[in-house]
This record gives structure tokens, sequence and C-alpha cells, in this order.
């Protein structure tokens, strides 16, 4: 018999999930499993990352899910640790990204039914988790590893994605039993590792409705996104002839200069919204930023034909009622529907009113671009950042948006052209993701160009997660958008006094953010026009090392970014009838 602690039996369940990295910062009391992690770390293609912040270790862990769809893993210790993890965990809740949470508590005798007696770090890890996970429970005994952990991939992965917590004591990770005995599965083994299609009635009458319909619009949310549904949904549209919207969750679902995209909070989206006769909506709930699929920027439900497709069940029908749901992967199920759309008519041209929301969208980025063009103006306008970006990234690069009108000026000037691009939290809105979801980025895909676009305010959040990119050799490129304060904050007080209000603290103090990178060993680049900002980009590259370039933006112009008002409306529920 061999005997190995729970530690050894955790990392080798984890292998069997083919997790390649752990997320976590080193502790006491899952010392057995960095143990073994150390020992056979090599063999079993598995490493350690270690964030200077639990919180940042989950964004970490979340940018790696976002570009591989696969789970990911991050471990923080009993008390502040697990703590820290929290605001992380949230996060990929509201974001849907399938995280395991692994916990550890002190030993058995002093924690849980007896922290009353005055045990140290040892809150209520359960409670404390309960509301910002999908499931979570503890592990009392060693034997019970494999099949806990087993449930918690399986919850994490199944339905709507999402992220799950395990609590594990230390004395359950120090215990040793008999690796025999242990019953380590393979992913295929008990969890749906296959594509779900829909039903194929449901999907014959999806097909005959989206056949017969006059104007189809097929808009696409995260779950077409995370399900890598891109290349399916543009053959369909293409096939059609149809307009394609998303959500901001969603950007680069197909390339955002395709005759047949409308972006996101431009009139012809809107258009698109509005004036379809059938709407298929593709791994979206219709949530708050697109008005919950309600007029006024929907068409009215009970004239306009609405198909859903999502994995979850119970996201369908949930804010528009629906004509067809079909429940089930998204790019199986729009593949099952191309294969039937083709039986049923032969391919067709672009709709004619395509060629009038192109014109629509054509002079709104005309009349945005224009105040762009001057790229010697000093300070720069946000939007130039990405402008400049666009044209010096490859197509397949990983972009990391942050901060509240930093991201505002994205919106309407990075063009995203691969799915799995953008990270971004759009539901939680969480200041600080940008770095580490580019780490993670990075992480999983290590042959791409991942670059990070934030608002100061944003950066300073996790900035010491720059010192984890030195450490790990992660090479990539931050441009921070210096406003020198809390810019929406700016936005929210203008539209709410007409004025500033000196008492909400907004503006910062000068920081230097290049210098405070290179003292953490990064290449720092200044720049005030964007007419410079390409050659610090190339000299950033040419490093070799993670870059942070300050950019100087004008803060009376990022007070207002284009599209505040769509975002304002849309948060005031303003226009719901």
């Amino acid at each position: 018999m061999t005997k190995i602690t729970g530690g050894e039996l955790l990392l080798r369940c984890l292998r069997a999930e083919k997790v390649k990295y752990i997320h976590a910062i080193t502790d006491g009391t899952y010392m057995m499993f960095l143990e073994a992690l150390e020992r056979l770390g090599d063999d079993f293609d598995m490493r350690l990352i270690v964030p200077r912040h639990e919180a940042a270790a989950a964004h970490i862990a979340d940018g790696c899910t976002r570009v591989t769809g696969e789970p990911a893993v991050v471990m923080a210790c009993a008390g502040p640790g697990a703590a820290n993890l929290i605001s992380g965990v949230i996060c990929a809740q509201g974001e849907g990204s399938p995280l395991v949470a692994i916990t550890t508590a002190r030993r058995s005798q002093i924690s849980d039914s007896y922290r009353h007696q005055g045990a140290t770090q040892s809150p209520d890890h359960l409670s404390l988790f309960k509301a910002a996970v999908k499931w979570n429970g503890k592990i009392e005994h060693w034997n019970r590893i494999p099949d806990m952990l087993r449930h918690a991939f399986r919850v994490a992965t199944s339905g709507a994605p999402g992220p799950v917590h395990l609590l594990i004591p230390e004395d359950i990770l120090n215990q040793k039993g008999d690796l025999d005995s242990a019953q380590i599965w393979q992913p295929e083994q008990y969890r749906l590792t296959e594509r779900l299609p829909a039903a194929p009635n449901q999907v014959q009458q999806a097909a005959e409705m989206l056949v017969a319909a006059k104007l189809i619009n097929i808009h696409a949310g995260a779950g077409a996104n995370r399900s890598g549904a891109g290349e399916e949904l543009l053959a369909l549209a293409e096939y059609l002839g149809m307009p394609v919207t998303n959500n901001v969750s969603a950007r680069g679902i197909i390339p955002e200069d395709h005759p047949l995209h409308f972006a996101p909070l431009c009139m012809a989206s809107f258009m698109a919204h509005q004036q379809a006769d059938t709407v298929l909506a593709v791994g979206t709930r219709f949530g708050e930023l697109v008005m919950w699929g309600r007029p006024p920027l929907w068409g009215d439900a009970t004239e306009q034909k609405t198909i859903q497709i999502d994995t979850e069940a119970t996201n369908i029908g949930l804010n528009r009622p629906v004509d067809i749901p079909l429940v089930g992967d998204a790019k199986t199920v729009l593949g099952q529907l191309l294969n039937e759309v083709q039986k049923l008519t032969p391919k067709r041209d672009p709709h004619p009113t395509i060629a009038d929301l192109r014109g629509v969208q054509d002079q709104w980025q005309q009349e945005l671009d224009e105040p762009m063009a001057d790229y010697t103006r000093a300070p720069m306008l946000t939007g130039q950042i990405l402008q400049v970006c666009n044209n010096f990234f490859p197509d397949d690069a990983i972009v990391a948006l942050d901060g509240g009108n930093t991201v505002m000026w994205s919106m309407h000037y990075h063009l995203p052209k691969t799915q799995r691009s953008v990270l971004y939290t759009e539901n939680m809105g969480y200041l600080g993701t940008g770095l580490p979801y580019a780490m993670g980025a990075k992480l999983a895909a290590p042959e791409k160009a991942v670059y990070c676009v934030t608002g100061d305010s944003a950066f300073g959040f996790n900035i010491q997660e720059l010192e984890t990119a030195v450490r790990n050799n992660l090479p990539i490129i931050v441009i921070v958008a210096v406003d020198g304060a809390y810019g929406m904050e700016k936005s929210a007080q203008q539209r709410m006094f007409g004025r500033e209000a000196d008492w909400f603290g907004h503006n910062h103090a000068p920081v230097r953010y290049d210098k405070v990178a290179e003292a953490m060993g990064c290449h720092g680049e200044y720049v005030e026009r964007a007419a410079d900002l390409q050659a610090a980009l190339e000299r950033a590259t040419a490093s070799g090392k993670p870059a942070v370039i300050h950019a100087v933006v004008d803060p009376e112009a990022n007070i207002d970014p284009p599209g505040m008002w769509v975002w304002a409306t849309a948060r005031s529920g303003e226009l719901q009838t």
C-alpha cells in the first residue's frame, strides 16, 4: 500500500481534471498540498502562481477560464486569505465563470463548532461564501476528497457556469490514506464534457421560423462567447443575410468590422432590435444593460418573435417571453440550426435593411472619429489610445478592459476581431480586474499578444500584481489612461448636480505609473500624445518584460465619454414600460 497525504490526494484529483495552474498565496494550513505540488508538479505539468493578494488570484484564474473555456482553481488560507478571496469569487459569479475556490480551515478540533472558544483565523467559511457561489461544501474525511472535488467541478461547469467553494480543514490535508483506495476519476467518467444539442423537433421549428421571417436580428451574449460559438453564429448570419448584434460581454464574437455586425451602444443596433420581426437570442438573459429585452429598445414581444438559446433552462424566458426555447450549448445548437436552415432555403443575400443600418453606423462612427483626428494634441483623448492599439496589436490579441469611463471609450473605439479576446466585468463592474485578467490570459495563451487598457483609478486596485507578472515572466502591456481622478464619479456628479462636488474626494495625488512599474522590474513609458504611443508600444514589446505606459488623457473630455447617455439611461430604467 502507498500512503499519501490529503494534500497529495487533492493534487492528484486536480491533475485528473487537467488543471495546470493553482492560483494561491502559500500558507501553513495547506502545506501538505504545497509539498506535493513541489514534488510532483513538473511530472504533472502543474504550476503554482503566487499573487500578492487573494482577490487578484481569483481574477487571474477568472482570466484563464475566460480564454480557455475550462474551469480554473484558486486557493486561500483560513481566515484572512479566504476573506480576501470572496471579492474575486463574487466577481466570477457575476460573470458566469467556472471557478473552483478551495479554502482551508484550521484543524477540526478548534474550528467550526468550537470557534466560540476563541480560535484564531477561524471564521465560518461556508456561510461567508454561500451567497457568492453556486454551491459549497466541506470535506470532513480523507477518502471524501475525490468525490467532493468531483461535485465541485460538476456544479461549476453544468448549466450556466459559475464559481463553487470547497472547505478543507488542515488536518484532513495532513492525514494519510491508501492511494489504491482513492476513487480518482477522469472528467468524462462523471460529468458532461460533450456539448449538449437542443431537442431536434424544437430546432426544426426554430429553423422554419427563421426561414419564414422577414428580418432577423441575431443577438449574442456572454454564453455565446463562452461557448466559442462565433464561427457557427457568423455562418448562420451570412447564410440568412441577417444583422448581428451583441452584448458588451460578447464583444469579438464575430469581427466587429464585418458588414453584418452592428456595435453595442450604436443606434444601428437599436434599430436592428426594434425593426426585426424575429430575434434569435444566443446565450443572453436580456439583462439590465439591454433594458431587459423590452420596448422601446426591442419590439413588443407579442408581435416580435423570439427564439432563445441557453445552456440553463431557468434562463429561458427570464425577462422576455419566447416563442421557441432551445436548451443546449450555443455552438452546437447554432450548428444544428444552420444544418436545418440549409435544408429549407438556399443562401440568401444580405437583407436590404443591412444597407440602411450600415449607413447609420458609418455616419455614427465618422462623427465619433472626427474629434480623434489630431494625434498631436496633448493631453490625448482616451479613444485615441484604443485606435492606436487597434492598429498595433494583431487581430488575435487579447485585451483586458478596466475602469469606468475608460471602458465607455472602448465601446466606441476598440475593434475586436476574435471571440474570447475581450475580458471585462460587465455585470459586476469590478475595478482592478484588468491587470490580473491580462495575466490570466497570458498564462492561458502565452503565444498571443495580451494587453490591458485601464483607467488610473482601476489600476490602483491591484497595481501590486505587476511584481507577480515580473516574477512569472508574463510580458503583458498595460496602458494606463491617466486623468488623475475617479472619472466616472465625475460623470455621475455632473449628471446629478451639474457641477463637480469637491466633497466627494474624487481627485488623486499625482502618480507616475511608469516609474512605479520600473521600480517593480517592469518596462515603463510616459506619453502625452497619441502620436507617440505606437513608438512606446514598440519599445514595450521589444523589452520582453511586463510593461506599463502612463498615457495622459484629457480630464475634461473624460468626464463625458461617448455613449454615457445610453449607459445612464439603461441604469436608470427611465425608458422602461
